[in-house]
């Protein structure tokens, strides 16, 4: 058996959030939870991941701070699962067990107490029923494959956190070049012509 000064101790990937991170986590995964059906871990951390993808592809921001990994299976986040069992702890989620697709049952989550949720911001409420409106009924098995298809998912070796910050301040560039594109305003002001 080896000496305990011979063990190495390995790093966690896992950066610290601060507080408010973490309720803004927790107000997303509650919001998740309550606009699909059939809340898994699984599909609640697929689909935070996609949010997160898709928010930055669409509104150039993220929805929250959290970091997710690049695992076999997919995106996985401690953050998104913390947020999960604090809300659990809070009596505001819980966990119902339910027969499933592919095996006899299965633990899936639902708000208990929605009276306890704080309002998020009205352009990310709207934000997340579009999105909850084009995943609500995409099991699990294939939002796992729309995940590892996003371009920030590939670009990330197995095991390496998701490097989402790098990815949102990549399309901030790539807009920002295109907004000042003399190109695109010549474009623009023909359009304005017609």
């Amino acid at each position: 058996m080896p000496k305990l000064s011979e063990i190495k101790v390995v790093r966690s990937p896992w950066r610290p959030i601060s507080e408010a991170d973490r309720r803004r986590a927790a107000l997303v995964v509650a919001n998740l939870i309550s606009r699909l059906d059939f809340v898994t871990d699984w599909r609640l951390q697929k689909a935070y991941f996609l949010a997160e993808v898709w928010s930055i592809e669409e509104r150039l921001r993220r929805l929250s701070a959290v970091d997710f990994a690049s695992w076999a299976h997919g995106p996985w986040s401690l953050h998104v699962r913390e947020a999960e069992e604090a809300l659990e702890a809070q009596e505001i989620v819980s966990r119902v067990r339910h027969p499933a697709k592919r095996r006899p049952e299965a633990e899936f989550l639902q708000i208990k107490k929605a009276e306890k949720l704080p309002p998020l911001e009205e352009s990310d409420s709207e934000f997340l029923d579009s999105f909850a409106a084009q995943v609500k009924f995409v099991d699990g098995e294939k939002l796992t494959k729309i995940t590892k298809l996003t371009l920030p998912f590939q670009a990330t070796k197995r095991d390496a956190l998701v490097n989402l910050d790098r990815y949102l301040q990549t399309l901030r560039e790539k807009h920002e070049r295109f907004v000042n594109s003399p190109r695109v305003a010549r474009l623009v002001a023909e359009a304005k012509a017609e």
